[in-house]
């Protein structure tokens, strides 16, 4: 009986913590930037390189159509061995906005660094390589620092879906993560952000920089998030459709669960209690699944509360889901949550346990 009146328990603070996600998103007002709105702001785009000859052109070409046109690009080549530093090169005869830099130190976190320091601008924009903005992207978040002054501006992110079940699978998971980062961040207590767009002023960077693990191989977006709440600063998600960046979806199963075991394997280095508490819940519950369904072929008892809490899990995420489909154009909203609501346990739980006991997965 001890078993399940934890699970109660756990189940009780997981539903708290989706609340709070659910009535934070809520609290966000929908934003657009005004058409032709004048802006002197200068912005310095920064994105880390490394091996990325299929993606950067295509990157460099979405820049060149922004709306907004006063930045800088910043491209760190992270020791590429294939063509990405002489796309580079290419670019810059046709796109002098670009800063080219070959990375002095290794890895995605240093590259990060050196541009961000290279940098000519308070107003720094960080992106992947292999993702593509919207014509907008730039003028949303320049108009929407201008009338909201932030010092961490986490900005929408979603994976583009190639019609496979995989790629479905991969962006209706990413929503879960951009929608519970947005959530909690209208909450009042922002536990998620991702690099793949995300604004900040370089002065405030340049405070946190001592907080940054620079030991740590990944982690650069979420351990500023952590310092710049450590310091008071604010923190807001830019909840306009004119923001977004695509990702591509992984591959293949082996690359998705590398990618989410970089990702998990710096937790232990965090040190905000929201984040942990968040962290903790979610894995709690989606162990108690995994531990129910061991249980269950001994006694009924347990087959019961499987059946009972996988209920309450799934009705519960759907509808989170089911309330931000619009902003995040999703589709068969119900049908994937529930697919999802199957795999995920196994899924979480695995990453979470591999990302402690298996060598750590490098960058690229």
């Amino acid at each position: 009986m001890l078993l399940i009146f934890c699970i109660i328990l756990i189940c009780i603070l997981y539903l708290i913590l989706i609340l709070i996600f659910y009535f934070g998103w809520k609290q966000i007002l929908q934003y657009e930037p005004k058409e032709n709105e004048p802006s002197n702001t200068r912005i310095s785009v920064v994105v880390a390189c490394r091996n990325e000859q299929d993606h950067i052109l295509s990157l460099i070409s979405a820049l060149k159509k922004q709306s907004y046109q006063n930045f800088e690009l910043i491209l760190v080549n992270d020791h590429s061995a294939d063509q990405s530093g002489k796309n580079m090169k290419t670019s810059q005869d046709i796109f002098p906005n670009i800063q080219l830099l070959d990375a002095v130190g290794f890895g995605k976190k240093n590259a990060l660094k050196e541009g961000i320091l290279s940098s000519k601008s308070d107003l720094i924009v960080t992106t992947d390589a292999d993702c593509l903005p919207s014509e907008r992207w730039l003028e949303s978040i320049v108009s929407f620092q201008a009338q909201f002054p932030t010092d961490l501006m986490i900005c929408p992110v979603r994976i583009s879906e190639n019609g496979t079940f995989f790629s479905r699978f991969q962006a209706l998971e990413f929503v879960s993560l951009v929608a519970s980062a947005a959530g909690s961040a209208g909450a009042g207590m922002p536990v998620l952000c991702n690099g793949a767009n995300l604004a900040f002023k370089k002065s405030v960077w340049l405070k946190c920089q001592a907080d940054l693990h620079e030991e740590e191989q990944s982690g650069d977006d979420m351990f500023l998030l952590e310092s710049v709440k450590k310091q008071g600063g604010t923190i807001c998600f830019l909840k306009s459709e004119s923001a977004f960046v695509k990702t591509k979806p992984a591959d293949n199963l082996v690359e998705f669960i590398k990618q989410r075991r970089r990702w998990a394997s710096k937790s232990t280095a965090y040190t905000d209690w929201q984040l942990i508490f968040t962290a903790c819940v979610v894995l709690a519950i989606n162990l108690s699944t995994i531990i129910l369904i061991v249980l269950s072929f001994y006694k009924s008892v347990y087959l019961f509360s499987l059946i009972a809490l996988f209920t309450f899990k799934c009705l519960l995420d759907t509808g989170f889901l089911y309330s931000v489909r619009r902003f995040f154009q999703l589709k068969n909203t119900v049908v994937y949550s529930f697919l999802l609501s199957v795999v995920y346990p196994f899924y979480i739980v695995f990453v979470a346990v591999s990302a402690f006991v298996l060598k750590p997965v490098k960058w690229k």
